[in-house]
């Protein structure tokens, strides 16, 4: 026997095909919608008695050698190697001196291994650990639950650093391996981790293999971004990745459903609650890869955001995405202030709000329609326009006409002028939203990207450009104030620049996340004048001339909260900041309270 029989004759083809795609009997077959094309109606047919399968939308055919070899991309060899590691087949030796693995395969396999000993490394560093181990029970979670995701923690410090590359190095894996894969940095004559001091949240894909992690810090002084994700390579894209799935995709296909929640702890909560179901986004907005995936096991989602501004944006987007995959798609609204985590440790129940779910649909319509009679009339017609758009999507035309009742109901507007509006060609605002599958930042709207000012811009291109400018004080005091997209990145910058002194702007971009680098670049070549540090001085006072009275406010609460505690120290540096304000800003300060 060759190895393609060998594993042919242990690895059954129904197994591996549902791993991919929801299948249902039908006679001596099983048909499923195609997992290599957008279909609605079920055109892939597998014979598990004949060991093929064959669509025929596409006309793709094919063994589970070859099934794979298209899913993973690979060589046919490749995916027989790739299936005997799943199932673990032991291959004769005469079989494995066929051929070398590709260098691309050896990688792979080389950071899953990785990924795998600093997952069970941070794992085994929580337990130790008494004080996160109370704070995570606090939060709610078991010690079942927090083994069933290996939930870590990575210490924090230099001796940490040495301790943990001594054991990796007893795992025959180097400081140089654990650079590539973005878990340590060279700093400026030492190494560190963005991990440090973070619970940390192991990724796998969905066959189960670690492949990234998620950090959240948890002390309550720690003022660094409160999530730190694994910079994207060819073996981690958050954009397709979702936390948990792997886990999960049993439990969706049987149920047919899946909760779909925006971070790891409400993934977590949801499990531990008996829906096993549940998945989250890795910090990143849901796009249509995601939606693609989800399609490949269930009909149905249940969306459960916070429910917040972020949240409904990020939900409304969403909606703007359905057209994309054949899913069936409810939102799940809990009480303001709520999200997943927070209302299941109270002990409360979510299944009172899963039967009031409303179609996403309907939701967008609800939720754009909020303030409608209010709005300018360019706004309105934006908003009808968006609406009408989004229903020429839908194919079943009952739906339609549905829905353009209860838009024109919500909007307070005829009926028949909404349906002349929907009867005209589409605009370009639903293609070029489609286009766009990812935010700048986690799960803000795309739209707010938009709402970077040009001087916001300028200043923050500039201080991109001028990177040690980023701990001066003026520069400090204005960061806060700037659009929470801006805000995050250049939090970012200082803590990089601070471990290493050496750093340049390229460099830095390197470390971003593929949509922050994108927009990023973008906004560089778009402001080029970035390179005189007077020009820097320019814009700081421009933006603190907008922003004066936040400024003024949140210096005199520094002040007072100085003096609350006693540190006259810091009462006397902030007033000296103050009246170094006070100076550089006379022509503003005269109308301002004293």
């Amino acid at each position: 026997m060759n190895i393609f029989s060998i594993i042919k004759s242990h690895v059954p083809i129904l197994d591996v095909i549902q791993e991919h795609t929801t299948l249902k009997k039908n006679g001596s077959y099983w048909k499923g919608c195609c997992p290599f094309h957008h279909e609605r109606t079920a055109s892939f047919t597998v014979s598990p008695h004949k060991e093929i399968f064959y669509c025929f939308g596409c006309h793709v055919t094919g063994d589970i050698i070859s099934f794979i070899a298209k899913v993973e991309h690979c060589s046919p060899l490749e995916a027989a190697r790739y299936l005997a590691e799943c199932y673990n087949i032991a291959l004769p030796n005469v079989m494995e001196k066929e051929s070398d693995y590709t260098a691309t395969h050896q990688n792979k396999n080389v950071y899953f291994t990785l990924c795998s000993i600093v997952a069970n490394w941070a794992y085994d560093n929580l337990q130790k650990n008494t004080t996160l181990i109370e704070y995570l029970r606090q939060r709610g979670f078991t010690l079942d639950i927090i083994k069933h995701f290996c939930i870590g923690y990575f210490p924090g410090g230099s001796l940490s650093i040495k301790q943990f590359l001594d054991h990796m190095r007893t795992k025959n894996i180097l400081a140089q391996d654990l650079i590539e894969a973005n878990v340590i940095i060279q700093g400026k004559g030492s190494l560190y981790s963005p991990f440090e001091e973070r619970i940390l949240f192991p990724i796998k894909d969905s066959l189960g293999r670690f492949c990234g992690f998620g950090g959240r810090i948890f002390k309550h002084h720690d003022d660094r971004p409160k999530y730190y994700n694994s910079k994207e390579n060819e073996f981690f894209t958050k954009g397709s990745l979702l936390f948990g799935l792997d886990s999960a995709k049993k439990s969706m296909q049987e149920r047919n459903t899946v909760f779909l929640v925006e971070g790891y702890t409400d993934c977590m909560a949801m499990v531990q609650h008996g829906f096993s179901n549940t998945v989250a986004t890795l910090g990143t907005a849901c796009t249509p890869q995601h939606l693609k995936t989800l399609s490949r096991y269930v009909q149905r989602i249940y969306v459960l955001y916070d429910n917040d501004k972020a949240g409904q944006q990020a939900i409304i987007r969403l909606a703007q995405l359905c057209w994309q995959v054949d899913l069936e798609l409810n939102v799940i609204e809990l009480p303001n202030g709520q999200d997943p985590a927070s209302w299941l440790q109270s002990h409360h129940r979510i299944d009172p709000f899963i039967e009031q779910a409303k179609d996403i649909f309907l939701f967008f319509i609800n939720t754009l329609g909020k303030d409608f009679p209010t709005k300018l009339i360019s706004e309105k017609v934006r908003i009808v326009r968006t609406v009408t758009d989004l229903i020429r999507t839908i194919k079943d035309t009952l739906k339609q006409d549905f829905l353009l009742q209860k838009a024109a109901y919500v909007f307070d507007i005829p009926l028949q002028s909404l349906k002349e509006e929907f009867a005209r060609s589409p605009n370009n605002a639903m293609t070029a939203t489609h286009k766009d599958e990812t935010s700048i930042h986690g799960d803000n709207d795309i739209n707010t990207i938009n709402q970077v000012t040009q001087l916001e811009k300028q200043l923050f291109c500039t201080i991109l450009g001028n990177i040690p400018s980023i701990n001066a004080y003026s520069v400090q005091c204005i960061v806060s104030y700037l659009p929470e997209q801006l805000k995050t990145i250049l939090q970012q910058l200082q803590i990089s620049y601070n471990h290493n002194p050496l750093l340049t702007c390229s460099d830095f971009l390197h470390t971003l996340a593929s949509d922050e680098r994108q927009w990023a670049t973008k906004a560089l070549f778009e402001n080029t004048d970035t390179g005189a540090l007077g020009h820097l001085d320019q814009l700081v006072y421009q933006v603190q001339k907008i922003h004066w009275k936040k400024i003024v406010r949140t210096i005199k609460q520094q002040i007072a909260h100085a003096h609350h505690v006693g540190n006259s120290t810091e009462v006397t540096r902030l007033v000296q900041d103050f009246l170094s304000l006070k100076k550089t800003h006379s022509d503003v300060f005269s109308g301002t309270d004293r």
